[in-house]
C-alpha cells in the first residue's frame, strides 16, 4: 500500500471521517488513485466492479492496517436488468451516501475503426456501456444520495474534442457530460451536487506494465484529491458543475 500523493495546488487536506463514498469501477485505473486518497482522508469508501479477482487486487495494492476496515469491495454492473435493487441493497448496507463516483468506460470489441464502419450493433454497445450505464448510474443513486452530498462522473477529453476511430466513446463522453448538466439544471439545489470532471491522461498501472508512462501525466490520487474536496464542499469549484483536470501542475479549473 503507498500513501496518496497530495498535489500542490490542493488548498487543505479535506477531512472524510464519517463520509462514506462509492467509487463505481474502483477497480479500474483511475478508480484505484481515487479509492486510494479517500481512504487516506479518512473515508468509508466501497469500490465497486464487476470482477472480483480485480477488486481483490484492488484491495492488496491500497489499504494498509489502519485502512482495511474502512474499504469494502462489492460486485456491481451497471448494465443489469437489477440494478436498482443492487443499488438499494448497498444502501441497506451502508447506509446514505455522501458521495457517488462513477468511473466507467468501455471499448467495445470493435477497436479503432471509422464511425460510419461501424454497425449497428457495434454502434449500440458503445451507447450502452458509455451512456445508458451512467444514466442508470445516476438514476439509481440519486435517492441514497444526501442531501448535501455529490455524484459525479469522471471524463475524458473526448468530451468535447474529435476522436477519430472512437466515435461512439467520444459521443457518449459529451452526451454524459450534457446529462449531467441538465440534471444539476434540474435539482437546482434541491438534491445532491452533480459534477462532471474532465481529465487528461492519467498515469495508470495498466499503461505503466505496458511501458507507457509520462510523470508529466496526472496521478490518479490527485484525481482523487480533487473528488475529496467535492464530497466535502471545500473545493473553489463546488457551485460549478463541470471541471477540467488536464494539467497536474495547474489543478481542476472551471473553462
Amino acid at each position: 500500500m503507498t500513501t496518496a500523493v497530495h498535489p500542490a495546488w490542493e488548498l487543505t487536506t479535506p477531512d472524510l471521517q464519517g463520509k462514506t463514498v462509492v467509487v463505481v469501477g474502483g477497480s479500474g485505473g483511475v478508480g484505484e488513485g481515487v479509492v486510494r486518497t479517500l481512504l487516506d482522508d479518512g473515508a468509508t469508501v466501497i469500490a465497486t466492479g464487476r470482477d472480483r479477482a480485480r477488486l481483490d487486487e484492488l484491495r492488496a495494492n491500497v489499504v494498509d492496517a489502519e485502512t482495511d476496515q474502512r474499504l469494502h469491495t462489492e460486485i456491481l454492473d451497471a448494465s443489469a436488468p437489477d440494478l436498482d435493487a443492487q443499488i438499494e441493497a448497498l444502501a441497506t448496507t451502508y447506509g446514505t451516501f455522501d458521495g457517488v463516483v462513477v468511473a466507467v468506460a468501455s471499448w467495445g470489441n470493435q477497436g479503432r475503426r471509422p464511425a460510419l464502419s461501424l454497425n449497428d450493433d457495434e454502434w449500440q454497445h458503445l451507447l450502452d456501456a458509455n451512456l445508458t450505464t451512467v444514466f442508470r448510474l445516476f438514476r439509481g443513486f440519486l435517492p441514497h444520495t444526501a442531501r448535501t452530498g455529490m455524484i459525479l462522473q469522471l471524463n475524458g477529453m473526448s468530451a468535447d474534442i474529435p476522436f477519430p476511430g472512437a466515435a461512439g466513446v467520444a459521443l457518449s463522453a459529451a452526451a454524459s457530460k450534457s446529462l449531467t448538466r441538465t440534471i444539476a439544471a434540474e435539482l437546482d439545489g434541491r438534491g445532491p451536487r452533480f459534477y462532471q470532471v474532465i481529465l487528461g491522461v492519467v498515469r495508470t498501472r495498466a499503461r505503466q506494465r505496458a511501458g507507457v508512462d509520462d510523470p508529466t501525466w496526472l496521478d490518479g490520487e490527485e484525481v482523487g484529491a480533487h473528488v475529496a474536496a467535492l464530497v466535502v464542499g471545500t473545493s473553489p469549484l463546488s457551485d460549478t458543475t463541470v471541471h477540467y483536470l488536464t494539467d497536474k501542475r495547474v489543478g481542476p479549473e472551471a473553462h
